[in-house]
C-alpha cells in the first residue's frame, strides 16, 4: 500500500529520493547493530551510549521505511529488469531487518531502565535478573546480525540492479589478466 503523504520523499533536491534515502538505512542500521552488540554485554557502553544507539536504530528503521516507499515510486520510472524486480520484492525485507535492529536496541535499553528503576526504589534484585540480561543480550545479537544481513542484502540487490546492465559500468577484470 502506497501512502500518499510520503510522496514528498519521491524527489529530493530535484533528484530521485530513493538513492539518497537508501544510504541512510544502509549506514544507520548496521551501525546501530554494532552498537547494540557492544552494549548488550557491556554495561558501561549501555550507560554511555545506549539511548543514542537505540535512537540511531529507530532512525535507521524510518530510513528503511522511507526507502521502500520512495523505491515504489521510482519503480514506475525505471526500466524493469529481473534484477530490478527482485530488488523491489526485497524492499519489505529491509524494513523488517531495520525493525529487528532498532527493536533490539530499544528492548535492551528498556530492560536496563526497568532494572535500574527497581534498584533506585530499593527493591531487591530479581532472581532471574542475570538470566534476563543474558537472554536479551543473546537474542539482541542474533536479531541484529539477521537484521543487518537483511538490510545489506536489499542494498546489494539494489546496487546490482542499478549497475548490472549499464554500458558505462566498469568492466570486471582480473588484476592478473595480461593484454
Amino acid at each position: 500500500m502506497r501512502y500518499p503523504v510520503l510522496a514528498m520523499f519521491d524527489s529530493l533536491f530535484g533528484l530521485p529520493g530513493h538513492p539518497l534515502i537508501v544510504h541512510g538505512a544502509v549506514v544507520l542500521v548496521p551501525l546501530a547493530a554494532l552498537g547494540t552488540i557492544v552494549m548488550a554485554f557491556w554495561p558501561a557502553a549501555r550507560n554511555r551510549m545506549g539511548w543514542i544507539v537505540a535512537g540511531v536504530g529507530v532512525v535507521g528503521f524510518f530510513f528503511a521505511f522511507f526507502a521502500k516507499e520512495s523505491g515504489e515510486a521510482l519503480l514506475q520510472t525505471v526500466m524493469e529488469t529481473t534484477a530490478v524486480e527482485a530488488h523491489a520484492e526485497m524492499g519489505t525485507q529491509g524494513v523488517i531487518g531495520a525493525f529487528l535492529v532498532g527493536g533490539s536496541a530499544c528492548a535492551v535499553m528498556l530492560l536496563d531502565l526497568f532494572l535500574k528503576q527497581r534498584a533506585k526504589r530499593g527493591l531487591p534484585e530479581l532472581s532471574i535478573t542475570r538470566l534476563l540480561q543474558r537472554s536479551f543480550g543473546v537474542i539482541a545479537i542474533v536479531l541484529c546480525i539477521a537484521g543487518s544481513v537483511m538490510v545489506i542484502n536489499v542494498g546489494h540487490s539494489g546496487a546490482k540492479a542499478t549497475w548490472e546492465n549499464r554500458a558505462d559500468a566498469p568492466a570486471a577484470t582480473s588484476p592478473y589478466e595480461q593484454d
